[in-house]
C-alpha cells in the first residue's frame, strides 16, 4: 500500500498564497492536524516514509515519527512546484497569469513556467525516481508532500496523462491511499480522506 499525505495548514494556505518552495512553517491548525494526523499513521503499519524536505512536510509527519516508526528519506524531488519570481503571489491572479501566458505561447497552461520557476510538465518529469520506487517497493509506504506535487504523482501512479492531475484536490493533512496490484499498478483506495480531523473541527474547510 502507497499512503499519500498532503502537509498540515499554513497561513499561507489560508491567504491562499503559492508558497512553492518558500519553507514556510504549519500554523497552529497545521500542527494540531498533525497530531490528529499521528493517530491516524499508526493504524495503517507503515514501513517506510518518503516526504518533501521542506519545513511544512517535515513538521507534519514529527509527531508521527516521535512515536518510533520507520526511518524517514527527505526526497527534495517531493517539494511542490516553485513557482520562481511569482512565488507569494495570490493563486488567482498566478492561475490567470499562466492561462494567459499559455495562450500567448500557443501552449497547454501545464507547460508554462513563471520566470525562474517551474511548469507542471517539469514537476512531472521530476517525479520519475519517485514514481520508480512506489512501483518497486512492495511495504507500506507513506508519502508526504504538497498538494501539486501529489497531483502530479497521483496522476503517474494511476497511469493518467499531464491533463488528469487538474482532477485531484487535497486537503491539509488528508489521507489517500493506493492498493498495489501484482503487476505493480494501483488501485485506488480512499482519497482525500480527512475523517481524522473531523472529531476536533481541525478538517479543512477547502481543498
Amino acid at each position: 500500500m502507497v499512503v499519500l499525505v498532503r502537509h498540515g495548514q499554513t497561513l499561507w494556505n489560508i491567504s491562499n498564497r503559492a508558497q512553492g518552495h518558500i519553507d514556510i512553517e504549519l500554523d497552529e491548525t497545521g500542527h494540531k492536524q498533525a497530531q490528529l494526523l499521528a493517530n491516524r499513521l499508526c493504524e495503517l503499519q507503515i514501513d517506510k516514509v518518503f516526504t518533501s524536505d521542506l519545513k511544512r512536510c517535515l513538521q507534519t509527519i514529527q509527531p508521527f515519527c516521535e512515536r518510533g516508526q520507520p526511518e524517514v528519506q527527505m526526497r527534495p524531488d517531493l517539494r511542490e512546484r516553485t513557482f520562481g519570481d511569482m512565488e507569494g503571489a495570490d493563486y488567482v491572479e498566478l492561475h490567470a497569469w499562466m492561462r494567459e501566458e499559455g495562450r500567448r505561447l500557443g501552449v497547454p497552461d501545464y507547460e508554462v513556467r513563471p520566470p525562474n520557476g517551474e511548469s507542471m510538465l517539469d514537476v512531472w518529469a521530476r517525479l520519475d525516481g519517485i514514481v520508480q520506487e512506489l512501483r518497486d517497493v512492495t511495504k507500506n509506504v507513506l508519502v508526504v508532500s504538497h498538494g501539486g506535487a501529489l497531483a502530479q504523482l497521483l496522476a503517474r501512479l494511476m497511469y493518467g496523462t499531464h491533463e488528469t492531475p487538474r482532477m485531484f484536490r487535497f486537503s491539509n493533512c488528508s489521507v489517500t491511499t493506493l492498493n498495489r496490484r501484482e503487476d505493480r499498478s494501483f488501485m485506488l483506495g480512499a482519497f482525500n480522506d480527512c475523517c481524522h480531523l473531523e472529531a476536533t473541527n481541525e478538517a479543512p474547510k477547502v481543498g
